[in-house]
């Protein structure tokens, strides 16, 4: 019996690793966790399960493992993953602490150099991490990895020439890593480079943690010929904002098929449905199962319409109805100005756009302005700031559509990269967004004006993770406003 689970266990740990090795990580994961059933306390399977979850950044169930085998606190793998556990909690000190002990172990010595650039690039301190890298391409000119590393610290500076160039280098040790093809499509969209770029852009659903694709036992077309007069369900991915932007791109597929259906997240339903009387907007909750001759996740509509140019890129304004009447908040003897600094706190970019509220100290003493909040979240480090602001309503747990008929009375939106400054612009309502210098790809490193909303007017930061220019330009905006 006790034979019989131990192949058992062993056949379960060998599958784990097979599926590890191939990127199958839900299936890795199962198998390990079933090999453990089997045989409780085994230290290689508990180690490739950290390893595993620090590849797929699932904090919490490192967290999980590390307390519930304890008793293996001092074995070197689980050292690791406690090093990696502080990192993800931003503990960055601890961190490199474990990291300088384990440094000189000959199986964890490249892991550990990994870890150290990861906590270097938190801790902001980039000529380190850089030099990490660097000392890894003297001794390895084979390791495709490290040139994606470097390739991935310059695009998060920024430094997208830089960055193609290291992610280039990647691609010809390894070109079937699906991790540098999706960061170079952000690299050729970032520069307008739309049709190379939309083509790698498809390589998001390859990613390490990317979101699973909907919908797939219904067809995909190969091209946009094929749906011509088809019936077509078009769907929202990643983030609320994503869907209001690529919304443009449906009402562009009505010059093919006028029989479009549009499934969305409900927060944006109510909006989103006033897009075109043509197309069928609705929940997932109130999909009804019919038959559709094809599916389509939204971002891939500008690869499918083959936009190649910011030119091919059309506005189209979005009309509410079913408005509510105008909030008794509205002040018609006062400039109305909506506020939204930051965005979804679990997105691993939003410690460069979000914006600390008291770097809105000096708009908020003008005086003669009733501000609202526009933001759903306050950090915790923000309160104090925030509750001593008497002049800022809070609208942040009110309903998109609540806001957005909200907005249609606004003197100016103010908003860092969120969906807020989606739906201003959609709305077309005169707003300025306040843009980090690594910013998204979709704002092409444009400095002023945006092609996907003509009311958005851009202050970016002139240096990396400096907001000190973008909110004196922006006191000058509003004071404008406010004077004239």
């Amino acid at each position: 019996m006790i034979n019989e689970e131990f192949e058992k266990a062993k056949k379960s740990f060998e599958e784990g690793i097979k599926y590890f090795q191939e990127d199958k990580f839900d299936l890795a994961e199962r198998s390990f966790l079933t090999s453990l059933e089997l045989l409780p306390n085994r230290l290689s399977t508990i180690s490739n399960l950290i390893k595993l979850y620090i590849k797929t950044n699932k904090a919490s169930k490192l967290s999980e493992i590390l307390e519930k085998y304890d008793q293996f606190k001092n074995d070197k793998n689980m050292q690791f993953g406690l090093a990696y556990k502080y990192h993800f909690e931003k503990k960055i000190k601890e961190s490199i602490g474990i990291c300088n002990v384990l440094i000189n172990d000959n199986d964890l010595k490249i892991s550990i150099q990994d870890l150290m650039a990861l906590n270097y690039k938190s801790d902001q301190k980039f000529l380190s991490a850089l030099k990490i890298y660097k000392n890894r391409i003297r001794e390895n000119r084979k390791n495709f990895l490290t040139f994606y590393n470097t390739g991935c610290l310059f695009f998060d500076l920024g430094k997208i020439n830089q960055a193609i160039y290291f992610f280039k280098k990647s691609i010809n040790l390894n070109p079937k890593d699906n991790r540098t093809l999706w960061n170079l499509s952000l690299c050729a969209l970032t520069k307008k480079e739309l049709k190379y770029g939309f083509e790698l852009y498809e390589y998001r659903w390859e990613k390490e943690n990317s979101d699973k694709k909907k919908f797939e036992h219904i067809d995909t077309p190969e091209s946009i010929e094929k749906i011509i007069d088809k019936k077509i369900l078009i769907w929202d991915e990643q983030g609320l904002g994503d869907a209001i932007n690529f919304s443009r791109f449906v009402i562009e597929v009505l010059n093919f098929t006028s029989k479009v259906t549009l499934v969305v997240n409900k927060k944006i339903k109510d909006i989103l449905v006033n897009l075109n009387s043509k197309i069928e907007v609705i929940d997932y909750e109130n999909l009804k199962e019919q038959q559709f001759d094809f599916q389509l996740p939204i971002c891939s509509l500008p690869k499918i319409l083959k936009i190649a140019s910011v030119k091919e890129i059309n506005f189209y304004q979005l009309y509410l109805k079913n408005k509510t009447p105008i909030s008794k908040d509205i002040k018609k003897d006062q400039l109305n100005i909506g506020l939204a600094w930051s965005g979804n706190p679990n997105y691993a970019v939003d410690e460069y756009r979000s914006i600390s509220f008291k770097n809105f100290k000096t708009i908020l003493n003008l005086g003669n302005i009733n501000f609202f909040k526009l933001s759903q979240n306050i950090k915790e480090d923000e309160l104090v700031d925030y509750n001593s602001s008497k002049n800022i309503l809070d609208y942040g747990k009110k309903s998109l559509f609540e806001v957005a008929n909200l907005m249609e009375h606004l003197d100016l939106v103010i908003s860092s990269d969120t969906s807020i400054i989606h739906l201003a612009g959609i709305l077309n309502v005169k707003s300025i967004l306040l843009l980090n210098y690594n910013s998204d790809w979709r704002w092409f490193n444009d400095k002023e004006k945006t092609i996907w909303y003509p009311a958005v007017k851009i202050i970016k930061q002139k240096k990396f993770d400096t907001w000190d220019s973008v909110f004196e330009e922006l006191n000058n905006e509003v004071k404008k406003i406010l004077y004239k």
